[in-house]
């Protein structure tokens, strides 16, 4: 495992030289040297300065780009260097931090900045050994006090601390999407801690985060959640949620449907439809509200799993069964969840024949419009409605093909009307 070809960019690069002369010492932690020696690409750059008070750090940050002080009091900052595109994310830039368990939940964390912390300690509240790398930035000089490296050759996760890793409920989460994304095994002291972790009262926020990089970049997503079975995450967490080991096949073949969608929303939907679609509807309900999902990047996320759900077993077959569907779930995610749940019942030729109709991801338009009711003569009130809703359920069924058909159906209609 060779840290010498890792490129680090450039403003990162300069910002380390400006730490040394200011008479401290910059560091890539974090998961960026992990994702490195596996072979990743690394995509978020997390750097910890040493020897720098947070006053002095944040003056010098503002001589590279705009800085957030998203945690000025114990020394967390986020850079956008200058001239860096808005798409490019930000350089998360802290000094060492302690956590200490205050409270409970995740709100009972207290945090301490202390820009002199020895390295040794420093790495002692990172969770996972080989979360707990660091890459000296000026001469690529590798720190792995925890051992790190050779879990990574071993696959195995750690915990750094056992003491210290539950002051952090979540971790017991985020061990269970690290072995859905990893494969690696927890060693027997790590498990017990998730075993123990008083996971009550974790915000929704943080919980979806975790379940996001279990169920949506899991490479190994059986393997995580036999981990979140085996130490009662997923009993505490989502005790609502059906529970049947058959479903790990099922969510494990979906990775192939989930590579095909576009957008973290659909993904999500996909795996989710899949994951609950043996739990009753008030269990996937509470199991949402949990998750506190909703609209992600604009997809109407929640919507469509319930309606997915809601319709599972409704036919899908026929041209107009595909249009009476898509008008309660997106057809692309209702028919992978079938296929991902019955991978031998051949829905590739509904997928197919979806597409063709013009209806694999929205319902079809009505061709028939309160302005043409009105155009013909219709009087307002509920019977137009009725008459719209007629109309649509015939051309979903296949009798109403065109606009001047609709038209001329509901001219008869009108006609016959007393």
């Amino acid at each position: 495992m060779n840290v010498a070809d890792l490129t680090i960019p450039a403003p990162i690069r300069a910002l380390a030289e400006d730490v040394h002369r200011a008479g401290g010492r910059a560091w890539i932690v974090g998961g960026g040297i992990r994702d490195h020696l596996m072979g990743r690409v690394v995509k978020d750059w997390d750097v910890e300065v040493h020897g720098v008070e947070t006053p002095a750090l944040e003056r010098l940050l503002r001589q590279h780009g705009s800085v957030n002080a998203v945690g000025r009091s114990f020394g967390v900052f986020k850079l956008r260097p200058r001239g860096s595109p808005s798409s490019d994310p930000e350089i998360d830039v802290s000094i060492p931090r302690r956590d200490s368990n205050a409270g409970p939940g995740h709100k009972g964390i207290a945090v301490e900045g202390d820009p002199f912390m020895p390295l040794e300690e420093a790495v002692r509240r990172r969770d996972l050994t080989i979360n707990a790398l660091m890459l000296d930035i000026r001469t690529h000089a590798i720190a792995d006090p925890a051992g790190g490296i050779a879990d990574l050759q071993a696959g195995r996760l750690r915990a750094v601390d056992p003491h210290t890793f539950l002051d952090d409920p979540l971790r017991a989460l985020r061990v269970a999407q690290f072995v859905a994304r990893t494969g690696f095994e927890p060693d027997a002291t790590l498990l017990d801690l998730c075993t123990r972790a008083p996971l009550e009262e974790l915000p929704a926020e943080r919980i979806q985060t975790e379940w996001e990089k279990l169920l949506v970049r899991g490479v190994h997503i059986a393997r995580g959640l036999a981990v979140a079975r085996d130490t009662a995450i997923l009993s505490r967490v989502f005790p609502e949620r059906a529970d049947p080991v058959e479903l790990d096949a099922a969510l494990d073949g979906a990775k192939l449907h989930r590579a095909a969608l576009d957008g973290l929303g659909r993904r999500w939907a996909l795996m989710l439809a899949v994951w609950l679609s043996h739990t009753p509807l008030d269990g996937a309900l509470a199991t949402l509200d949990r998750l506190w999902l909703h609209r992600v990047g604009g997809f109407p996320t929640r919507e469509q799993v319930v309606g997915v759900l809601q319709h599972l077993s409704a036919p899908a077959r026929t041209d107009a069964e595909l249009r009476h569907l898509s008008v309660h779930a997106e057809l692309q995610l209702a028919l992978r969840t079938r296929a991902a749940l019955a991978p031998h019942d051949g829905w590739d030729g509904p997928l197919h024949r979806a597409g063709e109709l013009g209806v694999l991801e929205r319902r079809p338009p009505p061709l028939l419009q309160g302005r043409d009711l009105q155009s013909l003569g219709a009087p307002a009130g509920p019977g137009m409605g009725v008459l719209l809703k007629e109309a649509y359920r015939l051309q979903l069924d296949g009798v109403l093909t065109t606009r001047e058909g609709a038209r001329a159906w509901a001219a008869e209609q009108l006609d016959a009307a007393p």
